[in-house]
């Protein structure tokens, strides 16, 4: 799925092409929005609770319309608060890109029915270019410096009852943090760790020295055209159903 400066990038483009009233009045709550499906990461909780799409079935998916259904106070965007709209209208961002990447690139060039079935190998290709896609986006600093710059701005919370209050706010550093890192690979230390696992350090060594070979690899398995297609395609799907929820 794609990486969280990924989606701070990607909600920043839906912000900007909506101009929409409920989106800029606190853009700080979008832009933690965008990225709060992932506060599993903290609280280690299901991801199946925050994301709403279900990894092992593999029909098509919608997971606004699952999460709407099984919170629908959440569906009456004119009952929530200022924050929560601009907030939540953030998060589905999240959701849209989640669920493209899993059913069109994930599956299709990296999953069990791939070429590359499923394997090991595949999942580290799919990492890497996870983490190339964020690193492009976060070469583009004055974005990512305004969009740090609203999260740190924006002090209220959402109200979100599968969200705990606490838990967000702690969040929202952790949010701050992410839109602070270089444009480098120095942070993909940690995913080659997690490959190598048991290994010592001169696999990981090893591993960090054959990135430029892998990133050569995966682009000429998948495209750079069929990346710029799946950036395309999932912010005009999201900026249509944002458009829709919103009103």
């Amino acid at each position: 799925m794609p990486a969280l400066g990924s989606h701070l990038a990607s909600a920043r483009q839906i912000a900007e092409r909506l101009a929409h009233r409920d989106v800029d009045l606190d853009r700080g709550a979008f832009y933690l929005g965008a990225t709060a499906p992932d506060i599993r990461i903290i609280t280690r909780g299901d991801r199946e609770d925050t994301h709403f799409f279900t990894l092992d079935e593999l029909a098509a998916q919608d997971s606004i319309a699952r999460m709407l259904a099984t919170h629908p106070r959440l569906a009456n965007v004119t009952e929530l608060d200022d924050v929560t709209r601009s907030f939540m209208a953030g998060y589905l961002t999240h959701l849209i890109l989640d669920e493209h990447y899993i059913e069109r690139m994930y599956r299709e060039y990296f999953g069990a029915a791939s070429t590359l079935k499923g394997d090991q190998r595949a999942d580290l290709l799919d990492r890497v270019l996870q983490y190339e896609m964020e690193r492009r986006e976060r070469e583009q600093a004055d974005g990512m410096v305004a969009i740090r710059e609203a999260i740190e701005a924006s002090q209220d919370l959402a109200s979100v009852e599968f969200i705990d209050a606490e838990q967000l706010r702690e969040w929202r550093d952790v949010a701050i943090d992410m839109a602070s890192h270089p444009a480098n690979w120095e942070r993909f230390a940690r995913v080659a760790r997690s490959h190598v696992r048991g290994q010592g350090e001169a696999a990981e060594a090893e591993l960090m020295a054959s990135v430029p070979e892998l990133l050569r690899e995966v682009l000429g398995h998948v495209s750079e055209e069929r990346v710029r297609r799946f950036n395309e395609e999932s912010i005009d799907e999201a900026t249509r159903r944002i458009r829709e929820y919103l009103g």
